[in-house]
C-alpha cells in the first residue's frame, strides 16, 4: 500500500473534509501566535525532568528540537494533509524510535501543548459563533491525533523493524553457534537490548571459555589416558609375570613344603629309632653291668678255688711226706711191714698224682683267672663304652628331637607360607583381571577423549582475550 493511499485512508477514517481544511488558516495563526509559548512551557518541564532532559545532548540540541517541532505544527495547518505531511509525521516517529523516546513522553508532550492551545483557540474571536470556535478546537485535536497516529505508527513500525533486526541478528548469532562458531561476537544491538546483548555475550564467552577448558581437559585426558593406557599395559605385563612367578613360587613352595614335611616325618621316625636305640643301649649297659658283676663273681670264685687247690696241694704234700715216712717205717719193719710199705707206696703215688692234678688245676685256674681278669677288663671297658654310647645316643636323641621339632615348625611355617603364597597368587590373578579391565577402560577412555577432542575441535573458539560487549546500535550509528 502506497503512502498516498495510506494518508487518504487515514483522512477518511479520521473524518476530514474540505470544511475542516478551510479552518486550517485560523489554526495556523493560532499556532504562530501561541505555539512558541506552549513549546517554551513544554521544554521548561522537560528540562526539569532528568530522564527527559537526558535525551538531549545539549541545550542547543533542545532548542533545535523545539524549532523543528514548531515548524512541524505550523506545517500541519498549512494545507490539506498529503504525502509530505505524512512523511514528516513518519520521520518524527522514526526519530523518536531511534532516540528511545517512549510514546508516553510523546503523547504527554502533545497533551501539554494542546492543553495550552485549546483554550486560546476557543478565545481566538469571541465575536465568532461558538460552534465555529468549537469546530476549530475539535479540528486542532483531530489533526494532532492524526499526526500522533502517523508518528506512532512509524514509531511502532520502527520498533518492530528494530525488533526484527534484533531477532535477525540474534538468529544469525545463534546460527553461528549452532554451526560451532563461538569466536564471532554478537552484532551491535540497540540500547534497549543491551541487557540481552550482555547476557548473550556473557553466555557466548562462558561457553567459549568452557569449550576451551573442555578442549584443554580433553587433551589432558587424552594424554593422561594414553599414559594410563601405557602404564596399564606395562602393569598388565608385570602382573602377568608376577602371576607366573607366583605360580612357580607356589609350586616350588609346595615341593619344599612336601620335602620338609617328609624331613619332619623322617626326623620323627629317626627320633623314635634313636629312642629305641637308646633304650636298647641302656638295656645293653645293664647286661654289661650284670656281666661285669658276674665276672667279678667268677673272679672271686676262682680265687676261692685257688685257695682250695692250694689247701689240696698242701694236703697232698703232707700226705706224700706221711707216705714216705710210712715206707721208711715199713722198711724197718721188714717182712711184717711189707704190705704196709705197698700201701704207703700207693698212698704216696696217689698223693703225688693229687699234687700234680692240683698243680695242673691251679695252673688252669690261674690261666682262667687271668682270662677272667681280662674279660672283666674288657667287659668293664665295654660297659664304659656303652655308657659313652648311651650318652652320645642321648645327645643324638636330643639333636634329633630338636631337628624333628624344627622340621615340624618349618613344615608348619612353610604350610602357612604356602597358604599365603596361594592367597597371593589368587589376589595376583584377581589383580591381573582387574588390570586387564583397567587397561580396557583406559583404552576406552582414550578413545572417548579422542572423540571428545575431535568433537570439541569442530567448534571455532576465540583465541584472544574475551571481546567487550557490542556497542549499542544507536552509538554505532
Amino acid at each position: 500500500m502506497s503512502v498516498a493511499v495510506s494518508i487518504a485512508d487515514k483522512l477518511t477514517r479520521f473524518g476530514f473534509s474540505s470544511a475542516h481544511y478551510r479552518l486550517f488558516p485560523t489554526l495556523r495563526r493560532a499556532i504562530d501566535r501561541h505555539g512558541p509559548t506552549a513549546l517554551d512551557q513544554l521544554y521548561q518541564r522537560i528540562r526539569a525532568e532528568p530522564a527527559a532532559a537526558a535525551m538531549f545532548d545539549s541545550p542547543a540540541m533542545m532548542d533545535h528540537a523545539r524549532a523543528k517541532q514548531l515548524q512541524h505544527w505550523q506545517a500541519l495547518f498549512s494545507g490539506e494533509p498529503d504525502d509530505r505531511s505524512a512523511a514528516r509525521s513518519t520521520q518524527i516517529g522514526q526519530v523518536h524510535a531511534r532516540i528511545g523516546l517512549s510514546p508516553t513522553w510523546y503523547i504527554s508532550s502533545y497533551a501539554r501543548v494542546l492543553d495550552h492551545l485549546i483554550p486560546r483557540v476557543l478565545r481566538v474571536s469571541l465575536f465568532r459563533p461558538f460552534a465555529r470556535r468549537h469546530a476549530a478546537a475539535a479540528l486542532l485535536v483531530r489533526t494532532a491525533l492524526l499526526d500522533m497516529d502517523m508518528a506512532l505508527a512509524a514509531y511502532f513500525d520502527a520498533e518492530q523493524a528494530a525488533r526484527r533486526d534484533v531477532t535477525d541478528r540474534l538468529g544469525r548469532a545463534l546460527d553461528r553457534l549452532a554451526r560451532g562458531d563461538f569466536a564471532t561476537p554478537l552484532e551491535p544491538l540497540p540500547t534497549d537490548y543491551q541487557a540481552l546483548a550482555a547476557n548473550f555475550e556473557e553466555m557466548r564467552r562462558r561457553v567459549c571459555a568452557t569449550l576451551a577448558e573442555v578442549t584443554g581437559a580433553a587433551g589432558r585426558i587424552s594424554t593422561g589416558s594414553g599414559e594410563i593406557n601405557t602404564a596399564s599395559d606395562d602393569l598388565s605385563r608385570r602382573t602377568e609375570q608376577q602371576a607366573a612367578s607366583l605360580e612357580e613360587t607356589a609350586a616350588a613352595m609346595e615341593e619344599i613344603t612336601a620335602t620338609v614335611r617328609e624331613t619332619a616325618q623322617g626326623a620323627a621316625r629317626a627320633r623314635a629309632v634313636v629312642g629305641e636305640t637308646r633304650a636298647e643301649a641302656e638295656q645293653s649297659g645293664d647286661v654289661v653291668r650284670r656281666a661285669v658283676e658276674a665276672m667279678g663273681g667268677i673272679e672271686r670264685s676262682s680265687g676261692e678255688i685257688s685257695e682250695i687247690i692250694s689247701v689240696i696241694d698242701g694236703i697232698a704234700f703232707q700226705t706224700n711226706l706221711l707216705a714216705l715216712n710210712a715206707g721208711v717205717e715199713a722198711a724197718r719193719a721188714g717182712d711184717a711191714g711189707r704190705g704196709f710199705a705197698v700201701v704207703a707206696s700207693e698212698v704216696r703215688a696217689l698223693a703225688q698224682r693229687s699234687a700234680d692234678a692240683a698243680r695242673d688245676v691251679k695252673s688252669k685256674i690261674t690261666a682262667s683267672t687271668d682270662q677272667v681278669d681280662a674279660g672283666v677288663g674288657l667287659v668293664s671297658e665295654t660297659g664304659k663304652a656303652l655308657e659313652r654310647i648311651i650318652a652320645r645316643i642321648g645327645e643324638i636323641s636330643t639333636l634329633v628331637t630338636t631337628i624333628a621339632d624344627s622340621a615340624e615348625h618349618q613344615a608348619t611355617g612353610l604350610q602357612q607360607v604356602n597358604t599365603a603364597v596361594a592367597e597371593m597368587d589368587g589376589v595376583t590373578q584377581q589383580n591381573a583381571a582387574m588390570v586387564e579391565q583397567a587397561t580396557a577402560a583406559a583404552r576406552s577412555l582414550a578413545e572417548e577423549a579422542e572423540a571428545l577432542t575431535q568433537r570439541v575441535g569442530a567448534f571455532r573458539l576465540a583465541q584472544a582475550a574475551p571481546a567487550a560487549l557490542p556497542a549499542p546500535l544507536r552509538d554505532a550509528a
